[in-house]
């Protein structure tokens, strides 16, 4: 725990309101001196906040939307696996000091001491200190250490960092998945999947374009038969899809067979979308009223 975080928390005037300030006062009890190392499931703070577990996981979206709170990565765990989570002091000791005194100095860190302060003799005999109390024994991977005088970064970066860091638009790219993936789950799921195949290197267009095909594919399918979104995802399986949609693909044929089961008012009709459905309007197969026969918004 980091009695100078929470600290600093009790001073700071957030702006994220009681559920949210609760929230960060409880990781920041979590943290080390420098915000990192938050390892705890979200069942176990829901529960020591006596809330449900969705208000947790929406408050921490807020949290990190409004840039006090980062995802680091994740570890597995025999349950899954867990989120790390850093507090973003620098964000948070700008914001209003509520008590108008000085503001609370952090202690120093390898980064953070300038070559003329040196002079200071460096640690050789106190151990690291380990974030996480308790080490993970189902992935092997150690605890994070965040001792100030270690030579190593104090904290670990996620594979897809360098995408949230960098000008890809994931918020675009996510919305161009859900337009052309034929059977969306649960959406949560579906963002953790992306950013954790983005993460890994594969190519945003590579998802986008094997997506397209397997809708193609799907066409007059039933929906239980099509995969849920993260599922789809997890399973890796644009890299089979992506080359699907072979030039010799009729597009005419694709609309009349979706117009198709438009006309006849199948039950998956309702999965079509609306554009999709407006393809074939604009094609003369299906008028307006057909759509909302078959259970289309248009």
């Amino acid at each position: 725990m980091s009695n100078h975080v929470t600290s600093l928390l009790r001073r700071r005037r957030l702006g994220v309101g009681l559920t949210g300030k609760a929230l960060i006062l409880l990781m920041g009890d979590l943290a080390s001196d420098d915000g990192s190392g938050i390892w705890a499931s979200k069942p176990t703070m829901a529960s020591e906040l006596e809330t449900s577990e969705r208000t947790v996981q929406r408050t921490i979206k807020d949290l990190i939307d409004a840039g006090f709170v980062s995802e680091v990565g994740k570890r597995k765990h025999r349950n899954g696996y867990t989120y790390e989570y850093r507090i973003i002091v620098e964000r948070i000791e700008r914001c209003e000091d509520l008590r108008n005194s000085p503001p609370t100095q952090r202690h120093p860190s390898t980064q953070d001491v300038g070559s003329k302060a040196q002079h200071l003799a460096p640690d050789t005999v106190s151990p690291l200190t380990e974030c996480h109390p308790t080490p993970d024994s189902v992935s092997g991977e150690p605890p994070t250490e965040c001792h100030p005088n270690q030579n190593k970064p104090n904290r670990t970066y996620c594979a897809a960092e360098a995408t949230h860091k960098s000008d890809f638009d994931f918020d675009g790219f996510f919305g161009e998945f859900v337009s052309a993936y034929p059977r969306m789950g649960d959406p949560e799921a579906t963002e953790e999947s992306l950013r954790e195949a983005l993460g890994a290197g594969v190519d945003p267009q590579a998802i986008l374009a094997g997506a397209r095909a397997y809708a193609v594919e799907q066409v007059g399918n039933k929906p239980r038969f099509i995969k849920y979104s993260e599922n789809w995802i997890d399973e890796k399986r644009w890299r089979q899809h992506a080359t699907a949609l072979l030039p010799s693909q009729d597009p005419r044929k694709v609309l009349e067979a979706r117009a198709a089961d438009i006309r006849s008012q199948k039950p998956w009709a309702r999965t079509i979308k609306p554009s999709q459905a407006g393809e074939c309007i604009a094609a003369g197969l299906v008028t307006v009223a057909d759509c909302i026969a078959a259970g289309i918004h248009v």
